[in-house]
């Protein structure tokens, strides 16, 4: 049964980040994807320098106008990295005239920063809120400083968590959320990263993965997890073994996306470390520099193509989810 879906995201020509860590994955599990790209970049800004543009509004509105004339209907939405309040004001009108409609799956990765650090301008805030005001979000993946920003709260606690998962779910009727990492929290080990997820029918009950941190430095994680959760969370639907807001769908949807990410990390660093050595051998060390520089970023950009085999991954997953309250004791 062909599956269509439309991915609104960044775009760069050099790098897998945005719409290029996330479309081909999901092609390799049968979507139809369209792309809408919100920046057309050079590649990542993490490089120190990028050339590009942003989309307008009125082009994103021309474009929603234009599919919307030939009758494209999508089984689900993804939105990413989207730079100002325009573009997400404009999203959030199609998303909710589409939904009117069908049962379209709505992802919603509020890309706005991390570690407390901004990159997008501060009134693309309240204006996530007034998208997910409108309650047309299915599942949401904020990482922490993103969700901070969502609640207005900062996150230091358990019940902080707690509290601010609970928000989404009440106030903006989101089914599914899922804290896509966790790293600065009471209670939790400085050498792994960490994993939240609730499901809106199971008040204050959150789980909790804890997966080992690989040293080195990655880009586009984030674009690539919620690709796949989306494909995951939407595929065990279909699979009738799970009902709609059953914990067990995303708990189980999670656990078998934070399976495929580990593979592919792990091959990315390997097959970045092998070839920055490779060079580093070849030529004099000091026009390589440091493994984390602009210079040599490029050899640890995921390795999207190298890990289709990965994206397939059917099985309950390596992980072993705990509730919140008990991981912490």
């Amino acid at each position: 049964m062909s599956k269509s879906l439309l991915s609104i995201q960044s775009h760069v020509v050099h790098g897998y980040v945005g719409g290029k860590a996330a479309i081909f994955p999901l092609q390799c599990q049968g979507w139809e994807v369209d792309g809408i790209n919100t920046v057309n970049f050079s590649n990542h800004t993490g490089y120190g320098s990028f050339k590009g543009t942003s989309l307008k509004k009125q082009e994103i509105e021309d474009i929603f106008e234009g599919i919307s004339n030939i009758g494209v209907e999508y089984n689900a939405i993804i939105s990413g990295y989207v730079p100002n309040e325009e573009l997400i004001a404009s999203i959030a009108a199609y998303v909710k005239f589409m939904k009117s409609s069908s049962s379209l799956l709505y992802l919603l990765d509020p890309v706005m920063g991390d570690q407390g650090y901004l990159y997008v301008d501060k009134t693309c805030i309240s204006q996530y809120k007034k998208l997910l005001s409108t309650k047309i979000v299915d599942i949401i993946t904020p990482n922490q400083f993103e969700l901070e920003l969502l609640c207005e709260k900062k996150v230091q606690t358990v019940d902080d968590l707690k509290w601010c998962v609970n928000h989404i779910h009440k106030t903006y009727g989101v089914k599914y959320v899922v804290v896509s990492s966790l790293t600065d929290l009471e209670g939790l080990q400085s050498d792994y990263i960490y994993c939240a997820t609730s499901t809106a029918s199971y008040d204050n009950s959150i789980n909790l993965f804890k997966i080992p941190i690989i040293k080195s430095y990655f880009t586009g994680v984030g674009d690539l997890f919620s690709a796949l959760l989306l494909d995951k969370v939407y595929s065990n639907l279909q699979s009738n073994s799970y009902r709609e807001g059953d914990k067990g769908l995303l708990v189980h949807s999670v656990n078998q996306v934070l399976t495929i990410m580990t593979k592919t990390l792990k091959l990315t660093h390997s097959l970045g470390l092998k070839a920055f050595n490779n060079d580093k051998a070849s030529r004099s060390s000091s026009k390589v520099g440091k493994i984390n520089d602009g210079d040599s970023m490029k050899y640890f950009e995921l390795k999207i193509i190298q890990s289709r085999e990965f994206f397939s991954y059917e099985g309950k997953g390596e992980y072993f989810p705990l509730e919140l309250d008990s991981i912490l004791q």
